[in-house]
């Protein structure tokens, strides 16, 4: 029951912080193996919507109180568009959102622990050293993203690069250092069948 056995292909949900290369990567794991790919940041609206959390009311939420409330308060909308890609897409290559992998509430990370339990998870990161990790992925965000993920005082990039509960996810850590996203792609799918 691998990643290129098509007659039973289990999902794989690529997770990491922001700028590690699920929505680049994802695609080319996809085409690899004959799968569908899936990035929730694409998709997840329906389903913040569907949990009475839409992304409007997110936005307003960082209005009027800051990032780092807001993102708290949609802890509920994060866990139900990465239960409900995983539910409506088995089979998929699935790229989860920064935050849809590490919650600030244990309870939210035991709910996607559950329904990540029959999926391979692979945890990407540039580097093995947590320090070499988070200056690539800054350099990275500043350069796509127009800013690096401090906010308000607090370092959001560096609580994903090192975060515990994406490691507790993680069947292994795909390190990108130095390939290729072709290469990284086929390293995935070697590990993953």
């Amino acid at each position: 029951m691998g990643i290129g056995n098509n007659d039973a292909m289990r999902t794989v949900v690529l997770i990491g912080p922001p700028a590690a290369g699920k929505s680049t990567v994802g695609p080319l794991l996809a085409a690899s193996v004959g799968a569908s790919f899936v990035d929730v940041d694409e998709v997840g609206d329906s389903y913040y919507t569907a949990s009475a959390q839409p992304l409007t009311s997110f936005e307003e939420k960082i209005e009027c109180e800051g990032f780092v409330r807001a993102h708290r308060w949609w802890q509920p909308a994060r866990v139900a568009a990465g239960l409900g890609v995983v539910r409506d897409h088995p089979g998929a290559i699935v790229a989860f959102g920064a935050g849809h992998s590490h919650f600030e509430d244990v309870s939210f990370f035991e709910s996607i622990q559950s329904a990540l339990a029959g999926c391979t998870v692979v945890l990407l990161l540039p580097d093995a050293d947590t320090t070499r990790s988070l200056s690539i992925l800054r350099v990275r965000c500043l350069g796509t993203k127009g800013h690096d993920w401090s906010l308000e005082g607090h370092d959001f990039l560096a609580d994903w690069v090192a975060s515990e509960q994406n490691h507790q996810l993680a069947d292994f850590v795909a390190y990108s250092a130095y390939l290729t996203a072709e290469q990284y792609a086929e390293m995935i799918a070697a590990r993953s069948g």
